[in-house]
């Protein structure tokens, strides 16, 4: 666990601040939720560039203080039982149900390991054959010279690689393996979580199936009956020769039925992870692609280094996870994309107590959201920040350090999935570059909200390599 700043000082309750102390600038604005939504990368800007990279707001009721600074966003991420807790919208907690993560901060470690070795190490070797397999069988049926839709695309070989690394379902046979299970159709269940995921954010908390919340929360409740049936075929199956992460967690349940795994947080954790997994590497992959095509001189080098590490025999060849950890120019490029077109913000933690960061008070009850919009447009962490510069994620520039270089979080609160990732991006680079050239039609729209990603109707056209 990541130590808390040096320079912060948690008071005691009832305890005065100092006198020369100092609050975040900014008056909040009734109207800040709504500029938030509608565009979180201005709005992030517009009051970095007035008012410094720790502001107040009231994005989301109260007062919310934006950071991105990185002693504030390392005081964000590590508070948990000391000085903040989760402090997420209520219709946002309520779709992450009372099994996962964020509901129990005292539990949150022991969980969190206990689901780590589904995404790292081993498991995340084995992961790769099904990865490079999917791909391959994709890329072959896509389109070339003719106008395709860039997300549309991506979503579906995503969904393909991880709905059966996650839930151990195969989607290779069709439809048909899902007869029997509640939802019987990928279309059905693809459309399941994107209800789902509308109702994040819904901004009334009224379960009624007119509003946003309502509709998500019966989503919800359709996919857990989704993974509980899910989990019933496994039990029945070898599941133990199978290498995905709903098997891993029965395995440890198996091993230990009084531990970290019980039915409920199996269901609720299956549902959470191929949600999460599918929307955030789906994007990823799809805003790496469209930057990519904006520099082409970065494609031609990001072919010289694979064909000096892996050889000319792609994508035939499956690499080893060691071959992708030396394609160190492809991680930075995904590291550049992630920069500039992060996601979505990090943390959002309420203060349980008040605080003081290099002579700044943070007061009981407020709640941080940590930004990587901000974090990463700083020049205080990255030379130039505006411009489209992948070498300076290369070990000789040393840029990105910890906490100031924030997409997939930091500290307690650090993606799980974050490697997985990444290890997709690169497996996807390596079949695109070695399959495809590709050209833009015209500049991207990003759907901003809740998750930065390209919007549906952008058309890229695909040019065959020979």
């Amino acid at each position: 666990m990541d130590p808390a700043p040096d320079s912060l000082v948690i008071l005691a309750d009832r305890q005065a601040a100092p006198a020369n102390h100092r609050e975040p600038p900014r008056h909040p604005k009734w109207s800040d939720t709504l500029t938030y939504i509608a565009k979180p990368e201005k709005f992030c800007r517009d009051n970095l560039a007035e008012y410094g990279p720790i502001f107040k707001t009231s994005v989301f009721g109260g007062t919310t203080i934006f950071v991105g600074s990185a002693p504030a966003n390392k005081m964000a991420f590590n508070g948990d039982n000391s000085y903040t807790q989760i402090g997420l919208p209520a219709t946002t907690m309520e779709m992450f149900g009372e099994h996962s993560l964020f509901q129990r901060p005292d539990l949150h470690r022991d969980r969190k390991s206990a689901l780590r070795p589904g995404f790292t190490g081993r498991m995340l070797a084995d992961y790769m054959p099904h990865m490079h397999q999917v791909l391959t069988e994709h890329l072959q049926t896509w389109p070339t010279d003719q106008p395709v839709s860039l997300m549309t695309m991506i979503e579906e070989v995503t969904f393909d690689i991880l709905a059966p690394l996650l839930l151990g379902i195969r989607l290779d046979q069709g439809d048909s393996i899902l007869a029997g299970l509640p939802i019987t159709t990928k279309a059905e269940l693809k459309q399941q979580y994107k209800t789902f995921f509308d109702g994040f954010y819904g901004l009334v908390k009224w379960n009624n199936p007119l509003t946003t919340f309502g509709r998500g929360k019966r989503a919800r409740a359709k996919l857990m009956d989704f993974m509980k049936a899910v989990i019933a075929q496994q039990r029945q199956s070898d599941f133990a020769a199978t290498p995905d992460f709903l098997s891993m967690m029965l395995m440890a349940q198996q091993d230990a039925p009084s531990g970290v795994f019980n039915d409920e947080l199996i269901a609720n954790q299956c549902l959470l992870q191929l949600w999460a997994s599918y929307y955030e590497v789906s994007g990823l992959l799809a805003s790496w692609t469209y930057q990519l095509g904006e520099h082409p001189e970065v494609i031609a080098r990001l072919q010289a280094e694979q064909g000096a590490i892996l050889g000319r025999n792609l994508p035939a060849t499956l690499p080893t996870l060691d071959q992708l950890k030396q394609l160190t120019f492809l991680d930075a490029t995904i590291k550049e994309t992630l920069r500039i077109l992060p996601p979505s913000s990090t943390a959002t933690r309420t203060l349980i107590k008040s605080v003081m960061l290099d002579g700044m008070l943070f007061k009981q009850g407020w709640n941080i959201i940590a930004e990587p919009r901000i974090a990463h447009a700083m020049t205080e962490h990255f030379t130039n920040p505006d411009t489209y510069n992948p070498e300076r994620f290369l070990p000789e520039q040393g840029e990105g350090r910890a906490y100031e270089f924030i997409p997939f979080g930091g500290g307690v609160h650090a993606c799980l999935g974050a490697q997985m990732a990444m290890v997709s991006n690169k497996l996807f680079a390596i079949h695109l570059l070695q399959s495809f050239d590709w050209t833009l039609l015209g500049k991207a729209e990003f759907v901003q909200f809740p998750l930065r990603k390209i919007k549906d109707n952008y058309q890229v056209q695909l040019h065959k390599k020979k």
